[in-house]
């Protein structure tokens, strides 16, 4: 089974006590999906999915809806075989896109609030 994405915290991460209420699939990844005594629920999944794209960025929108096709999909890979772990590791990879791209914003927006605060609490346009 595919590894999480790096520099998401491990399942047992103390982290997840805060970071799970504002990634909550991230927390379903490393929890879950990820665990090979799951039920492989992958209707479930593409409904969480779907309801999840609704009120996502629009910049995610792509990449929850190759996440929720592969979801579909399964067992089947892109290519048409039955492959259960293979077609279960290409819904991962599709997860795995989105949340490295909703890591990558989350730590812009923390360098972006720390350089603020550096800025002695002025916002990066205000005048001085």
């Amino acid at each position: 089974m595919k590894e999480p994405p790096a520099g998401l915290p491990p399942a047992n991460s103390r982290t997840w006590h805060s970071r799970r209420w504002w990634d909550s699939l991230g927390y379903l990844r490393v929890r879950s999906l990820s665990n090979p005594e799951w039920q492989r629920d992958s209707q479930w999944l593409a409904h969480r999915l779907t309801a999840e794209r609704r009120s996502a960025p629009e910049e995610e929108g792509e990449l929850y809806d190759a996440a929720i096709v592969a979801a579909r999909r399964y067992p089947r890979t892109a290519s048409g075989t039955v492959d259960a772990d293979a077609s279960w590791d290409e819904v991962l990879t599709a997860i795995d896109r989105l949340l490295v791209m909703r890591q990558e914003r989350h730590l812009a927006q923390v360098r972006d609030a720390q350089r603020e605060s550096r800025a002695g609490g002025r916002g990066l346009s205000d005048p001085e």
